[in-house]
């Protein structure tokens, strides 16, 4: 068996010379979520890679771009054959990622097991704050180990109509439990959801389990439960075990512009579409057969939509969120364009709203930004900087909602083959 020396975050096999200058690249990439430029790099790598560091770094990859059974493969694999030479921090890591691809194809049971093996062997080679989510991630995993995985029938090409509600979220309509009912479309709400009422109203069979979750931009935390829609249709689209959040009617209320949310859905379901084209006329397309391309430029981070765009010269990973009316930076796009944000932008304090409330912000509003997205450019106007981070763990970009979309007559995401394309 080989030697491997233990380096931060991963192992080098002592054989190679050329290999630890190109992994610790490929792990700074990887470290900051660099997931369209890690794949580049470690497909270029990979002929001189040792085997072992080719399959670690191909776990992460295969995992976001919606290769679930490649990325269980693979950490199977390491485990398997290189298990001593492995650091707990290591394998505490490959656990986690597992077990978003065992979750992201509905193996719960899978899912919750290695949350369990984290908590039971690893407590102290994970930061506190990666703990607490793999205990709350624990919460619903255990609480779905018997609910069957989530399947979605495409018999035919299907379209439907969808609106704007007056906050200007886009909304579809789906029915459920006997009932019609408009839900917002949000690409970045991680398990779908809907109110206590909603919930009754739809006949959802509710789990007995309650745990912590968050809301995005406002950063409040609040305790929720889960229930399962034994059927839900769009369109001519029947979607069996479709996973919600049940969360209180309050928590769903944005009160400065006296709305509230009722239901909404999110990635699992949207994912598992395959495909969908939204064009501007009001119509939303899912194809029974997905198209192909190369273009690759979505990826995923964990349950997050991530979009590679150009903005102000660089290509960058930014959260694609179809449930944001407007598109706002990070403080990691401040920090990079500090001086040029600084000689543009105004600041301001605006009311940012979402599950959970509203909260006022401090920010630096840009007059327009240009991004490019599949060689097409577009500018849009007064985007939000942020200058302190919204999570501690922030590493992308921003956050690109419906003000980018609406540049465009026609917009395909395409979850199969991962990636995005537009008609102007």
């Amino acid at each position: 068996m080989k030697k491997f020396y233990l380096l931060p975050a991963l192992f080098i096999a002592a054989c190679s010379h050329k290999a630890p200058s190109v992994i610790y690249h490929l792990q700074d990439l990887l470290d900051h979520k660099e997931y369209f430029k890690l794949d580049k790099a470690l497909q270029s790598a990979a002929p001189d890679l040792p085997a072992v560091e080719r399959t670690y770094f191909t776990a992460f990859t295969d995992n976001a771009f919606n290769k679930n059974q490649g990325c269980i493969a693979s950490v199977d694999s390491l485990f398997g054959t290189n298990e001593p030479a492995i650091s707990d921090s290591v394998k505490a890591k490959l656990l986690i990622l597992q077990g978003d691809s065992y979750f992201k194809l509905g193996q719960y049971a899978k899912a919750a097991m290695n949350d369990s093996l984290i908590i039971a062997r690893y407590p102290k080679t994970v930061d506190q704050a990666i703990l607490d989510d793999v205990m709350n991630e624990l919460l619903i995993r255990k609480a779905l180990k018997t609910t069957p995985a989530q399947q979605t029938i495409i018999s035919a090409n299907t379209t439907v109509h969808w609106t704007r509600d007056s906050i200007g979220l886009i909304e579809i309509p789906i029915s459920s439990g006997g009932r019609n009912v408009a839900a917002i479309f949000d690409t970045r709400a991680n398990i779908s959801s809907l109110t206590r009422t909603y919930a009754d109203k739809l006949h959802l069979h509710p789990l007995d389990v309650s745990y912590q979750e968050g809301a995005g931009i406002t950063g409040a935390q609040f305790q929720v439960g889960l229930a399962v829609a034994d059927s839900l249709m769009i369109g001519n689209i029947l979607i069996k075990n479709a996973v919600f959040q049940v969360m209180p009617d309050s928590l769903l209320y944005i009160a400065p512009v006296k709305f509230q949310l009722d239901i909404i859905l999110g990635f699992p379901v949207i994912a598992q579409l395959g495909e969908f084209q939204w064009y501007s006329d009001g119509n939303l397309t899912i194809p029974r057969t997905p198209g192909t391309s190369t273009l690759h430029n979505l990826a995923l981070d964990g349950l997050d939509p991530v979009l590679n765009l150009v903005a102000a010269g660089d290509t960058l990973p930014f959260h694609f969120d179809t449930g944001a009316s407007s598109s706002v930076l990070y403080s990691t796009y401040f920090a990079k364009h500090r001086a040029a944000i600084l000689k543009t932008a105004v600041k301001k304090t605006k009311t940012f709203g979402g599950a959970g409330g509203s909260r006022k912000k401090e920010s630096y509003v840009l007059p327009s930004l240009r991004l490019t997205l599949d060689n097409k450019t577009v500018s849009v106007d007064s985007v939000s900087v942020f200058q302190e981070k919204i999570t501690t763990g922030e590493k992308l970009y921003g956050n690109i909602g419906q003000d980018f979309m609406k540049q465009f007559t026609a917009f395909t995401v395409n979850f199969q083959d991962m990636f995005v394309t537009v008609w102007r």
